[in-house]
């Protein structure tokens, strides 16, 4: 069995990984020139902490070991549903089972400018490459959320003048209320990050190439602005070959990974996920949700069922030596929050919010101290009510979090 996999990212490559383990012949098609690399390092580089030869995961060793063949710098045109195949570059190539993994991209605002030389995007190496080969000094980033913050705090170490602008009224705002917010905003500031919140960038300013930027209250003098405007999934292909898009515009499929066309799955950044705290879809761009769609994806190629459980969003990141992490569902997700109870502790050097609706846990959010984050998310998972996790914390019965045990004692 020929299985075609579109994408070289992690979901792409997880369900290779699995498929190649049962004599499958697996192909990889990739539009970037680069073989596997981890979007999560691009940040470490960016700032210099790794150098450009640490992105690359050894997929040369694993595709040797497990025959799978990678195409790279292809880019594939069509789908053609009725004959099982795929058109890269006027090639046709067949396959039994098909696999399409081609992630997200950056939405560009359309703001006058935004096409000058010293602007760009973070999602690729490509990016990542241009924007450490252009001669830079003062930095402007649209964009307040988790890429806009890593980006910001990359540049910094590389001894750039940084300005963050986020439209809402708060960084990081689908991860972390105000309170905790506020915090990770006072940590940029003290390492010279300049935030501006509810600013609007109404034109980026300059001839051929940036010299500053405007927003709705004032101009900026800046040589470089990098775009951190969220992302969306990459669905051209799949629109164009039939296969259903959902209202959140990611494809849809069922818990299979099967998309409404017989033999093609789809997994990663590109499908819309089912979010585990409210069961409904939603787009979950990272990357332990792409591997656990990929390995599904990949099972189900090849006859094993399997099924996809769902997500409960997990994120974090280290603000100049402070980890702040983030799990499950904020209180501000949620218009009504009358029946919101947020529990707070707060110490000398770390704080931490879970937040809890109708009595079960939704989320949490942590600074200072994260390592032990995976026991909240764990009890997402399990739906645990606040009395569940009060009989948990007097009966010392300990909730697992492999491979350690540890009570919420210290949560309440």
């Amino acid at each position: 069995m020929h299985i075609v996999i579109i994408g070289n990212g992690a979901a792409g490559n997880s369900a290779a990984s699995i498929a190649a383990k049962f004599n499958c012949e697996v192909t990889i098609l990739s539009e970037e020139a680069f073989p596997e690399y981890s979007a999560c390092a691009l940040p470490y580089y960016l700032s210099g902490e790794i150098e450009r030869q640490h992105v690359f995961l050894d997929q040369d060793k694993r595709s040797s070991k497990e025959n799978i063949r990678n195409i790279f710098g292809k880019k594939v045109e069509r789908i053609i549903v009725e004959n099982q195949e795929v058109v890269l570059e006027g090639r046709k190539l067949h396959y039994d089972k098909l696999i399409i993994a081609t992630g997200a991209e950056t939405i560009i605002p359309r703001i006058p400018g935004v096409d000058k030389a010293g602007v760009f995007t973070f999602k690729t190496l490509t990016d990542v490459d241009k924007i450490l080969a252009y001669d830079k000094k003062k930095v402007v980033i649209i964009g307040a959320g988790f890429i806009g913050v890593e980006v910001g705090i990359a540049l910094k170490m590389r001894g750039c003048e940084v300005i963050l602008i986020e439209v809402l009224d708060r960084i990081l705002p689908r991860a972390f209320d105000r309170k905790p917010g506020d915090i990770i905003r006072t940590i940029l500031s003290e390492h010279g990050i300049e935030v501006l919140t509810e600013e609007r960038v109404v034109q980026i300013l300059g001839r051929r190439q940036v010299e500053g930027i405007e927003t709705e209250n004032r101009k900026i003098k800046c040589d470089t602005v990098i775009l951190s405007t969220g992302m969306r999934p990459r669905v051209d292909l799949a629109r164009s070959a039939g296969i259903e898009i959902g209202e959140l515009g990611g494809i849809v499929t069922n818990a299979q990974m099967l998309t409404n066309i017989e033999n093609i799955y789809a997994c990663g950044d590109c499908v819309e996920s089912r979010d585990v705290v409210t069961d409904k879809n939603s787009l979950q761009l990272l990357w332990p949700n792409a591997i656990s769609q990929g390995k599904t994806a990949g099972y189900n190629c090849v006859g094993i069922h399997s099924k996809y459980p769902g997500f409960v969003n997990v994120v974090g990141i280290n603000v100049f030596g402070t980890h702040v992490a983030s799990i499950g569902h904020t209180q501000a997700a949620f218009e009504d929050s009358s029946d919101i109870q947020v529990i707070e502790k707060t110490y000398a050097n770390h704080s931490r919010w879970i937040i809890a609706k109708d009595g079960a846990i939704i989320g949490a959010q942590f600074i200072g101290k994260t390592k032990e984050a995976g026991v909240v998310s764990q009890a997402i998972w399990k739906r645990t009510c606040l009395e569940g996790i009060e009989e948990i914390v007097s009966r010392q019965k300990p909730l697992a979090i492999n491979p350690l045990f540890t009570t919420l004692e210290r949560y309440l």
